[in-house]
């Protein structure tokens, strides 16, 4: 039996490089971003310990939808699950969790355990932003009555003086602008503890590709391992210490 030296054995000579897409959602990914956002943060992570370097493109949302579809891109992020999406592309686990929450006065007196406590009141609400379904039935019943500002950063300012009762947002959007909009009176405006609504974002793969099935179930492993290791709540802490002046990019 002849051993081989190992200097004529094959050896990786670097990391291979996958193609990723995504678009503009700041702050969770945006090429305006050091580090493209906080979800780009996690999903290059992720492909580091799986031993890939990864080069994200920002494109058009559809656009780098279609062509992942296609195999232009070995994946793209965050996606909702949708059993249409489902027919074409294979889901990772969550990368990131969208949990809103709802935003008053702390001198205001409003609750909310169900929406019937939200009943009568002023919802403030960016002219740009989506609502929840639930929210806009009680709009269009007249059961709430609503503004709509050009900026969320005047939702928090409505809030602060009384022109709105409350406004719906997502806890980590939350946090940087109460960090940036409201500085030393961030303790005027509070969360309320009942969450009124939770998605997932996914980094969805091609069915077309002969590599997705191994690239999803690698991902996935590797995500729970940094998980367990809480290395994805300090990218989170991470990105909030070092980067300022998010709001401006979310207006």
């Amino acid at each position: 039996m002849t051993i081989l030296s190992s200097a004529f054995m094959p050896y990786k000579v670097g990391a291979e490089e996958l193609k990723v897409a995504t678009g503009e959602y700041p702050p969770f990914t945006s090429s305006q971003i050091s580090g493209g956002g906080l979800v780009s943060e996690i999903v290059k992570l992720v492909f580091s310990r799986m031993d890939y370097d990864l080069a994200v493109d920002y494109l058009p949302w559809k656009r780098g939808y279609v062509l992942t579809k296609q195999n232009k891109y070995v994946a793209t992020y965050p996606y909702l699950k949708t059993e249409e999406r489902r027919q074409d592309f294979l889901y990772s686990e969550p990368i990131v969790e969208w949990k809103s929450k709802v935003y008053v006065r702390d001198d205001s007196g409003v609750v909310y355990n169900s929406l019937l406590d939200l009943k009568g009141l002023t919802e403030c609400i960016p002219y740009h932003y989506g609502s929840l379904s639930e929210l806009d039935e009680m709009y269009a019943a007249g059961e709430i009555k609503r503004i709509r500002p050009p900026h969320i950063r005047s939702c928090w300012l409505m809030i602060l003086n009384g022109r709105a009762d409350f406004f719906v947002e997502d806890i980590f959007v939350a946090d940087i602008f109460r960090k940036e909009v409201l500085g030393e009176r961030s303790d005027e405006i509070i969360e309320l503890r009942k969450t009124i609504s939770t998605d997932f974002g996914y980094i969805i793969f091609p069915r077309q590709s002969h590599r997705s099935e191994e690239l999803v179930n690698q991902f996935n492993q590797v995500l729970s391992d940094l998980l367990k290791e809480d290395k994805i709540t300090k990218v989170r802490d991470d990105f909030l210490t070092q980067n300022t002046k998010l709001g401006e990019l979310m207006e």
